[in-house]
This record gives structure tokens, sequence and C-alpha cells, in this order.
């Protein structure tokens, strides 16, 4: 049993790159990778072929008013995943845009939360970076946790230039807490970021 989690010390010059290929390119592109890498053992693999989408990366975002002990969540249509599945596509979920070239991860969320709800953030945390599906999709996501005055934060948002649609819902956090568990909300860092939020009040008191 490993007493301690350890990373491999594998780095980029360990995956020798035969094949890099963008196949398609427009809101983000697809690109075709064939690539052989050491193995754990230290040999080295066969050619892998994979795809990846490759978009900007995103800054995500939970306020949380600590006066109404509620949280302000968006719902808007997500086609990539759910239509394609016969699934309801207007998805629940936190705050959330693509970062600008040159924006700093916080003043993207800042941006979108005024942009998507209305809503002006105070106190912002940092609670993880990281990659949703590193397997074949490129973003690296910034989630955040926040603090807000939500109490006349509410209605229809989004941008007319990117026909956006979204509508703003200030819940009370037992409420949006529980759609994790009874599948009203389906998004996992929406979900990482109550469960965080959950452990978590404190910090941004």
């Amino acid at each position: 049993m490993d007493l301690k989690l350890t990373p491999a010390s594998y780095g980029p010059g360990d995956v020798e790159v035969l094949r890099e290929e963008t196949v398609w390119r427009e809101w983000g592109r697809v690109v075709i990778y064939e690539y052989r890498h050491k193995r754990h053992d230290g040999s080295w693999s066969g050619t892998v072929k994979r795809e990846m989408h490759a978009v900007r990366n995103t800054a995500s975002v939970l306020p949380w008013d600590p006066a109404l002990d509620a949280v302000v969540l968006t719902e808007q249509l997500r086609m990539v995943g759910l239509f394609q599945r016969a699934e309801r596509p207007w998805v629940i979920e936190c705050i959330a845009g693509m970062i600008d070239e040159g924006e700093d991860p916080g003043e993207t969320a800042r941006r979108e939360a005024e942009e998507e709800t209305g809503a002006r953030i105070g106190k912002l945390v940092p609670v993880m970076s990281g990659y949703t599906s590193p397997g074949a999709w490129g973003e690296k996501s910034h989630l955040f946790a926040a603090t807000a005055n939500l109490s006349q934060v509410g209605g229809f948002h989004g941008l007319a230039s990117e026909n956006e649609d979204i509508r703003a819902l200030v819940v009370p956090f037992d409420e949006a807490f529980a759609a994790v568990s009874d599948g009203r909300i389906e998004d996992v860092k929406t979900a990482l970021l109550l469960h965080w939020l959950a452990a978590n009040k404190d910090k941004l008191l």
C-alpha cells in the first residue's frame, strides 16, 4: 500500500508525438494526435491515436449570499452531450465562461457573474484548477466560490451578440445542495463547488 500519493516522474519528454493535425476549427478546434509514450514499467507503448477538442480555458464561480444563505445558479441550453442523448438540454449550473486573452481567471469570474446573472461579487476564493475530461477535452477550469448580495439578483441575462439566453436562479443553499443528489443538477463542476461550500462557508465570511 502506498502511504503517500506521489505522481510518476514522467513529463512531456516521455511522449513522442508522431502526428498532430487540426482537422476542424470554428468555436474550438479538433486536433488528431498520434503518439507513443513511456509506460509505467519503463518500456515504450505502441502508437496511440486520439482526438482532442481544444477550447480556451474557463473560469467558474458559485456566488453565495451569507445573509440569505442562498446561491445563484444559471439555466441555459447546452447542446453538447445532452441533446445527442435525447436528454433535456437545458442545464442548471454555476456561472461559467471562457477566459479572454490576457485576462486573469478571477477577472473572468467577476465579469461572467455580472453578464450571466447581474451579481456583483465581493470576496472571491479560489477552490481549484483542473480538467473535467483530460482524455478528450483540452479545457482547464478555474473554480471559485464567492460572496455576493443576491437580494436583487434574478431574471434573464446573457450577451445578445452571442445569442445567450440565461436564466438566473437564486435558491436557498440547502435546496441547491439537495439538487445534486436528486438529479436536478448534473453538472460536475457545480456539484463540486456546492460540496466545497457546504464544508467551507467559514472561509468566505
